[in-house]
C-alpha cells in the first residue's frame, strides 16, 4: 500500500508541473498521448493479465512458460496494434485524435512496452510477490517525475520531451520485472495448458477491459467528443480519482491468491467489502471537501472545471471500490458470469451516457456516465456474491496460510468448460436466482438509485421539467425495474406512440434507447439474466454496427467537429445491439406484441379520422392537392413511416389470426386487420400501399384459391368506396405518362446514389455524407426547378438499399444483408416448424423491405426496435410441441 501511495503521489506531482508548466492545450496533447498506447495496451491484452496472474503460482515451470508468453506476446500484439493504429490515422487523421501523425509515431513506440510491464507484473501477482509488483511500479513514476523536473530545469517541457521521459520510465520497469522472473518462489511442476490458458483469459477479458476503458477509455471519446479543454479537465480529475482505486486495488491484490488458496471464502470477501466501503466512503468526503480549494491551488484557476469532474466521479468510484473487492473473490474462484454478466450491463449505460451527455455537459458529463456505470456494475455484483454467501452459510474457509509466508503451490488446474463455470454458480445458488422476491433490498436500492439518476438527468436535459415529471419518470423506471416484463410491455406501447402527432416529441430515440436499457437492467436484477443471442448472430451484428460507426467517424472528415454523425448512427443501430439481449421467445414477447398491435391500431384509428376530417374540409381542391396536403401539414408524423408501421402490425395480426381458436379473439384480430389496412389507406403513403399489397399477396398465396378469390373480391369492392384523394393517390402509382415532381425528384436520386457507389464502391462516402456529395453526382432528369430543391437536406437516397450502398460501401451491405439473411433464416425456420410467429415475421419482413424499396424507415429507431421484436418472437417449435393456439 506504501509503495502504491508513493507511487500515486509521484504520478500527481508529475502532473502538476505538467499542467502549469505547459497549459492546457499541451497537458490535453499529452494526456492523449499518454492514453493511446495504455488504451491500445488494454485492448490488446485479451484477458492475458488475468490468465498470468491465475495460472504463475502453479509452478515455477508454469511461470518460466508465462515469461515467455508474455514477451512473445507483448512485442508482436503490441507493435501490430499499434502499427494499425498508425496506418488507419495516416487513412484516416481523426483516429489519431488529433495528435499530429509525427507524435502519434512517438506514442505507439510505448504500447509493446506498456503491454510487458502489465503482463510480467501480474504474472508476479500469480506467484504470491505482490510487494515485488509494487515496487517495480514505482519505477515509472519516479522516472517520469525526474524526466519531468529535469525538462522544466532546463526549460525543454514539452509533450514530445514529457512523454520520451514516461517511455524511459516503462523501459526501465521492464527491466526490473524481467530481472525479478529469475527468482524461483515454487517448486518445478507441470506447465500450464495453452487451451486451459487462453480459456480462462478469454472469460476474464471482457471485465478487466470495462472497467479500464470507463475512465481510461474515456479520454479519446471525450476529445472526440466535446474537444482538446474538456480532456484537460477530465485529464486533471482523473489522477485525483485513482487515488480512490488505491485500496480497492490493494485488497483485490492480497485477495486474489489467498481466494485461490482458500483462505477467503464468500463471507470473508463480503466482510473485507464492508469495510472498503466504509474507507472509500470517508476518503470520498474529504476529497469532495479539499478539491474546490486544491485544484485551483496546486494546478491554477485555468483548472478550476476540475472540480465538477471530480464531483461528478466520486460517487461512482465508491460504489466501484465495492465492487472490485467483490470481483476479487468472483474471479478466482472461477465464477465469472455474473461479473460479465454486470460489465456488460455497466459498460451499456456507461456508453450510452457516454455519448448522450458528453457533447452537452464536456467532461462533467463523462463523469456522469463513469458514476453511472459503476452504480449498476457494482449493484449486480453484489447481488451476486450475496446469493452466494447466502447458499454457502455453514462452509468454512479454509486454514489461511501465515503472515508473509509465501503463497503455496497449486496443483494444475484441468480444463475450465462454460457448462462447469455454470455449474458450479448454480450450486451456489440454487433457488435464488430463479426468485423474483429473493434478496428484495439489493432490487429496490438498485431502482431508487437508478431513478433518481434519470430524474435527475431528465431535469438536467430540460429545466422546464418539473416534479411532477421527475416523480412520474421515478415510478415507470420503478415499475419496469421491480415487475416482471414491465419494461417489455412498455416498450411495445411507446413504438406506436413515438409515431403519433403528440409521441413525436415524447419519444425521442435517446429516451428509447434509454428504456432499453432499463428493460436490460430490469432483468438482470430480477435474477433472470441476460438473453445471450447465437454467436455467429452477435459477431455479425457487432462487426457490421462497428464498421458502420467506424467508417461514419472516419470517412469524410478531416477534423473533429463531425462525430455527431456517429453518434447518430449509434442511436439508429441501438435496437440491434441491445433488443437481443431483452427480448426472448415466449409468452412475454407474444404478449408485448399484441400491446404494439393494439397501440398500431389505436393509432390507425386516430390517423383515419384526422385525414378524414381534413378530407371533408377541403372540397374545393382536386383529390391529388388533398393529398399532398394531408401528408405536408405542420407538425404531421413522417406518413411513411406511419404507414410502415401499420403494415408490420397488420403482419402480425395476420400471422396471429389462424392460430385464435376462440370467437372473441378471433373476431377482435380480424377486426383489427381491417383498421390497421384502412390506416394503411389512409396514411397515403405509396410506399405502405405496395408493402400492404405484398403481405397480403404473400398471406394469401398459402391459404386455398377461394381464399384468395374471396380476397380479391373484397378489395375490389372496397376501392369505389374509399375517399377520391386516396384513390388519386393510388392511382399516381399506376398512372402512366410524366411522373409528378416528387417521384422525379425520387428517381434522380437514385441515380445520384448509384453514381456515387461507383465512385466509392468498397466503402461508399460515409454515413450522413450523402447531402455534402450529393451537388457534385446530382443530375436533374424530370420536370421541376432544381434550384427549389434543399440539396443540403437530403441526407438520404430515399431509398434503403440505395443508401446503405452510397454511404457503407460494399462492406456496409455485406453486414446488412448478412443480418437480412439471418433474419428471414429466423422467420423461414420458425415457419417450417408451424410457430405463428414465424409467418408474422416473414410477412413483416417483406413488407419493411418493400417499404425500404421507396425511403428509409428502418433508419428510424421505433420502426427497426419493432421489426426486431416481430423477429425475435420466432422460434421453431420442437417436432413433438402441441400446437400452438394463440389466446
Amino acid at each position: 500500500m506504501a509503495a502504491r501511495l508513493l507511487a500515486t503521489a509521484m504520478s500527481f506531482a508529475a502532473g502538476v508541473i505538467v499542467a502549469r508548466d505547459m497549459g492546457v492545450q499541451g497537458r490535453a496533447t499529452f494526456a492523449v498521448m499518454i492514453s493511446a498506447p495504455a488504451v491500445l495496451s488494454v485492448v490488446a491484452v485479451l484477458g492475458v493479465d488475468n490468465a498470468n496472474a491465475r495460472f504463475a503460482g502453479t509452478s515455477h515451470t508454469a511461470f518460466r512458460q508465462i515469461v515467455r508468453w508474455s514477451v512473445v506476446f507483448s512485442l508482436i500484439t503490441g507493435s501490430a496494434l499499434a502499427g494499425l493504429w498508425l496506418l488507419l490515422g495516416h487513412l484516416w487523421p481523426v483516429v489519431l485524435l488529433g495528435v499530429p501523425f509525427r507524435l502519434a509515431l512517438v506514442a505507439a513506440t510505448m504500447c509493446p512496452m506498456t503491454l510487458l510491464t502489465m503482463l510480467l507484473g501480474t504474472a508476479e501477482i500469480g506467484r504470491g510477490r505482490v510487494r515485488t509488483y509494487n515496487l517495480a511500479s514505482i519505477v515509472p513514476a519516479g522516472c517520469h517525475l525526474v524526466g519531468v523536473c529535469g525538462l522544466l530545469a532546463t526549460g525543454s517541457l514539452t509533450p514530445t520531451s514529457c512523454f520520451l521521459a514516461a517511455l524511459a520510465g516503462q523501459l526501465l520497469c521492464a527491466g526490473v520485472l524481467l530481472i525479478a522472473a529469475t527468482a524461483r518462489v515454487h517448486a518445478d511442476g507441470e506447465p500450464v495448458s495453452a487451451r486451459t490458458f487462453g480459456t480462462f483469459a478469454i472469460r476474464a477479458y471482457l471485465p478487466n477491459l470495462i472497467h479500464y476503458g470507463m475512465l481510461r477509455l474515456d479520454v479519446p471519446v471525450i476529445q472526440l467528443l466535446a474537444g482538446a479543454t474538456a480532456v484537460a479537465m477530465y485529464a486533471v480529475a482523473l489522477p485525483l480519482a485513482e487515488v480512490m482505486f488505491l485500496l480497492p486495488t490493494a485488497v483485490a491484490l492480497v485477495m486474489f491468491p489467498a481466494v485461490t488458496s482458500g483462505a477467503v471464502d464468500a463471507r470473508a470477501a463480503a466482510r473485507i467489502a464492508r469495510t472498503v466501503f466504509a474507507a472509500a466512503a470517508v476518503s470520498a468526503a474529504v476529497a469532495a471537501a479539499v478539491a474546490p480549494v486544491l485544484i485551483p491551488a496546486v494546478y491554477g484557476r485555468p483548472y478550476s472545471g476540475a472540480v465538477q469532474v471530480l464531483w461528478a466521479m466520486l460517487p461512482g468510484l465508491v460504489l466501484f471500490s465495492v465492487g472490485r473487492s467483490l470481483q476479487a473473490y468472483l474471479a478466482p474462484a472461477d465464477l465469472l458470469r455474473p461479473v460479465i454478466a454486470a460489465t456488460a450491463m455497466a459498460a451499456m449505460v456507461n456508453i450510452a451516457l457516454l455519448v448522450a451527455l458528453t457533447p452537452r455537459y464536456a467532461a462533467v458529463g463523462a463523469g456522469i456516465a463513469d458514476s453511472a456505470g459503476y452504480l449498476v456494475f457494482a449493484v449486480l455484483v453484489g447481488r451476486g456474491v450475496r446469493l452466494g454467501v447466502r447458499a454457502r452459510r455453514g462452509f468454512p474457509a479454509e486454514p489461511a496460510t501465515e503472515e508473509g509466508s509465501a503463497a503455496p503451490a497449486r496443483p494444475p488446474v484441468g480444463r475450465l468448460s462454460a457448462k462447469t463455470v455454470g455449474d458450479r454458480w448454480r450450486a451456489a445458488c440454487p433457488r435464488l436466482m430463479r426468485s423474483v422476491l429473493a434478496s428484495r433490498a439489493p432490487v429496490v436500492t438498485a431502482g431508487l438509485l437508478t431513478a433518481a439518476g434519470a430524474g435527475c438527468l431528465v431535469t438536467a436535459y430540460s429545466p422546464a421539467v418539473g416534479a411532477a415529471s421527475a416523480a412520474g419518470l421515478t415510478v415507470i423506471v420503478l415499475a419496469c425495474l421491480l415487475i416482471p416484463n414491465a419494461g417489455l410491455y412498455l416498450l411495445a406501447a411507446a413504438i406506436p406512440l413515438s409515431q403519433s402527432d403528440v409521441g413525436t416529441s415524447l419519444i425521442s430515440p435517446k429516451r428509447l434507447i434509454a428504456l432499453m436499457l432499463i428493460c436490460l437492467l430490469g432483468r438482470v436484477v430480477a435474477g433472470r439474466g441476460i438473453a445471450w443471442p447465437k454467436l455467429i448472430g452477435a459477431l455479425i451484428t457487432v462487426g457490421t454496427v462497428g464498421y458502420m460507426v467506424t467508417a461514419s467517424a472516419v470517412i469524410g472528415h478531416t477534423d473533429l467537429p463531425g462525430t455527431g454523425k456517429w453518434q447518430h448512427l449509434l442511436l439508429m443501430c441501438a435496437p440491434l445491439m441491445l433488443l437481443p439481449l431483452v427480448a426472448e421467445p415466449g409468452r412475454a414477447l407474444d404478449r408485448a406484441l399484441l400491446v404494439f398491435c393494439c397501440g398500431s391500431v389505436i393509432l390507425a384509428v386516430i390517423e383515419i379520422v384526422q385525414v378524414g376530417s381534413l378530407f371533408a374540409t377541403t372540397t374545393d381542391l382536386a383529390p391529388v392537392d388533398t393529398a399532398v396536403m394531408a401528408i405536408t401539414q405542420e407538425d404531421a408524423a413522417n406518413h411513411n413511416a406511419v404507414g410502415a408501421l401499420f403494415v408490420m402490425a397488420a403482419a402480425v395480426l395476420l400471422g396471429r389470426y389462424p392460430a385464435v381458436r376462440e370467437r372473441l379473439p378471433r373476431l377482435a384480430t380480424g377486426a383489427g386487420v381491417v383498421v390497421l389496412a384502412l390506416g394503411v389507406a389512409y396514411s397515403l403513403s405509396r410506399a405502405a400501399f405496395l408493402a400492404g399489397i405484398a403481405v397480403v399477396a404473400l398471406y394469401a398465396l398459402r391459404r386455398s384459391l377461394r381464399g384468395v378469390l374471396a380476397l380479391g373480391a373484397g378489395a375490389a369492392c372496397l376501392v369505389p368506396l374509399l375517399p377520391a384523394a386516396i384513390a388519386a393517390r393510388f392511382g399516381s402509382i399506376l398512372g402512366g405518362g410524366t411522373p409528378d415532381a416528387s417521384s422525379a425528384v425520387r428517381l434522380d436520386l437514385w441515380s445520384s446514389a448509384l453514381r456515387m457507389f461507383e465512385a466509392h464502391p468498397i466503402f461508399g462516402v460515409g454515413y450522413l455524407n450523402f447531402a455534402s456529395q450529393l451537388p457534385a453526382y446530382y443530375q436533374a432528369t424530370g420536370d421541376y426547378e432544381v434550384m427549389f430543391l434543399p440539396l443540403p437536406l437530403l441526407d438520404f437516397a430515399h431509398n434503403t438499399y440505395l443508401t446503405v450502398l452510397s454511404q457503407t460501401g460494399l462492406v456496409g451491405a455485406v453486414g446488412v444483408c448478412s443480418l437480412a439473411v439471418l433474419g428471414a433464416r429466423r422467420a423461414w425456420c420458425a415457419l417450417r416448424s408451424g410457430a405463428p410467429a414465424g409467418e408474422a415475421a416473414l410477412l413483416a419482413m417483406v413488407g419493411a423491405g418493400v417499404c425500404s424499396l421507396f425511403g428509409e424507415i428502418l433508419m428510424v429507431p421505433p420502426l427497426l426496435a419493432a421489426l426486431m421484436l416481430i423477429v425475435l418472437a420466432a422460434k421453431p417449435v420442437p417436432a413433438d410441441a402441441p400446437a400452438q393456439v394463440a389466446r
